[in-house]
């Protein structure tokens, strides 16, 4: 998929899960978990040299969410070089020598699955708990930024498998690729975008239930933890996703 609709599903699928503790978390970790998901949500494609995550700028988002979006994408090429030089490189030289087999760096490959991402997770924010010990900052928001960083990746991955090149979720082991039947380029393709509008108006309907219901918080925050995988593989039914057959 595109930058701007890995950005706005991944974004959208956050905001559906954080709504009903919108009102009891601090609004300094909101911001970190949705920071985390964005970069998180764009990381996988630094195997790609033209990817949003080093360009600076996420296209295709318009109006004030645009803005809001584009503002804080200042800061993906630092993590976009960081993820390709420091962490994929390396650990595509470490899964080389280890399965004792040759290498070829490409577009969803070993960013692209399972291991790639968890590992590229805890690599990431090893290298930020350094950074900020030097600088002399507390490392109290770093879990939370790493957990939703890890989120965003498998997100992406999750929007990979519904497009034609699909995900090899188990590559290095494995090569058999999970794909679905999305274009993301095609003119007429409006499902992304159809699905970034459901997820923001549950989101948006989760929020306000307790200012306008009797609903209690625990009811809507488990109606959270289960409407978003739900609707996650409606989307991914009507992607028509199914498991590569073998060669």
């Amino acid at each position: 998929m595109r930058g701007d609709q890995h950005a706005s599903l991944s974004l959208a699928t956050a905001a559906l899960l954080i709504a009903p503790w919108a009102t009891t978390i601090d609004p300094i970790t909101i911001a970190i978990l949705l920071l985390g998901v964005f970069i998180g949500s764009l990381a996988p494609d630094a195997d790609a040299v033209d990817a949003a995550i080093f360009n600076g700028r996420i296209t295709g988002v318009k109006g004030k969410r645009g803005q809001i979006i584009n503002g804080f994408a200042v800061v993906l090429p630092i993590f976009g070089y960081t993820v390709r030089y420091l962490i994929y490189y390396p650990l595509s030289l470490v899964f080389m020598l280890l399965l004792r087999k040759s290498y070829r760096h490409r577009h969803r490959g070993l960013l692209h699955s399972f291991a790639g991402v968890g590992l590229t997770s805890l690599i990431l924010s090893g290298y930020l708990a350094l950074g900020l010990a030097w600088l002399g900052i507390p490392l109290t928001l770093l879990p939370a930024f790493g957990c939703a960083f890890f989120a965003g990746c498998i997100l992406h991955l999750v929007e990979d498998t519904c497009t034609p090149a699909g995900v090899a979720w188990l590559y290095p082991f494995s090569r058999r690729r999970v794909a679905g039947r999305i274009r993301t380029q095609g003119l007429f393709e409006v499902r992304p975008a159809a699905f970034t509008a459901v997820l923001t108006i549950a989101a948006a309907g989760i929020f306000a239930a307790p200012f306008v219901t009797d609903t209690p918080v625990e009811v809507l925050r488990l109606l959270a933890l289960v409407a978003t995988p739900v609707l996650w593989l409606l989307f991914m039914l009507a992607a028509r996703v199914r498991p590569e057959s073998r060669r």
